[in-house]
């Protein structure tokens, strides 16, 4: 990493003005409400969140949809008591792996039960309960 040497940006390396560019718009921290993480995955960084609460069979789950920086959505429960922990139920692929884009914006409509996705050029409604795609044997 070399470091630049000019104006105000006088002995920032490369890197760091990446990362400041990268992260403008998280300049504040925000303290955790619980202290361990819901959902935490090493070498992945999320840019949206959307949640859901469901009625399971004897408790109440947060069903958490987490955009990742690559494209994809990541669809996660958790018992909202904590005690037990978090699984990922399941990673949405909305385009093909070359061509990914950006998540911009997940909003969940609760009176239709879709998932909508934001991205460059398009919305994209996925609904929440997806149990047609994982066939029984």
């Amino acid at each position: 990493c070399g470091t630049i040497d000019y104006g105000s940006y006088l002995n920032l390396t490369e890197r760091n003005l990446q990362d400041a560019q990268k992260f403008l718009l998280m300049n504040e921290v925000i303290q955790p409400v619980q202290p361990v993480p819901y959902f935490m995955e090493d070498n992945v960084r999320f840019s949206h969140v959307a949640v859901d609460v469901v009625q399971g069979k004897d408790m109440l789950f947060h069903i958490i949809y987490l955009a990742t920086d690559y494209g994809t959505i990541r669809k996660v429960l958790s018992p909202l008591n904590q005690s037990m922990g978090s699984c990922l139920l399941d990673e949405i692929e909305l385009f093909p792996p070359r061509r990914r884009q950006p998540i911009r914006s997940l909003l969940i409509l609760h009176s239709s039960s879709e998932l909508y996705v934001g991205v460059r050029d398009q919305v994209i409604k996925i609904p929440l309960m997806r149990c047609d795609f994982h066939k029984t044997r």
